[in-house]
């Protein structure tokens, strides 16, 4: 019986839970974060989005990027048939970010990616504290 080769993805149970996977990859925002020395630097792709469909706030230390966008594309043939197909896409993604100066924070949204520019605070390395332990 084992004259055909088995193919991984195609195991039942299997398959469903990888296509879900893949379903939920495909619609997830891709965002890069990047370490430089004076500030983080954000991209996050939203092809298809406007500006204007696009929130970020920063609080308590957590940084925030939600886009939502509705289409609608209405087809009308000789006044008895409609169509009409709505789409809807909305992401949230959210970050942990600490130090950071709030106030000089910088955005803009060229080409369907959103760029961040988020200045780190001065930042003092202390010493610490040993802890003796009773």
């Amino acid at each position: 019986m084992n004259l055909l080769p088995k193919n991984d993805w195609l195991d039942g149970e299997d398959l469903v839970g990888k296509l879900m996977n893949t379903f939920w990859d495909d619609r997830k925002m891709s965002v890069d974060i990047r370490d430089l020395d004076d500030h983080y630097e954000v991209k996050a792709d939203l092809p298809g989005f406007d500006k204007s469909e696009i929130s970020v706030h920063y609080n308590n230390d957590i940084l925030s990027i939600d886009a939502e966008h509705t289409a609608e594309n209405e087809v009308k043939d000789d006044g008895r048939f409609v169509r009409r197909e709505r789409s809807s896409s909305a992401y949230h993604r959210q970050f942990a970010v600490k130090d950071i100066i709030e106030e000089k924070i910088n955005a803009k949204f060229e080409n369907g990616v959103l760029t961040l520019i988020l200045p780190k605070a001065e930042y003092e390395e202390r010493k610490g504290k040993a802890i003796t332990i009773d």
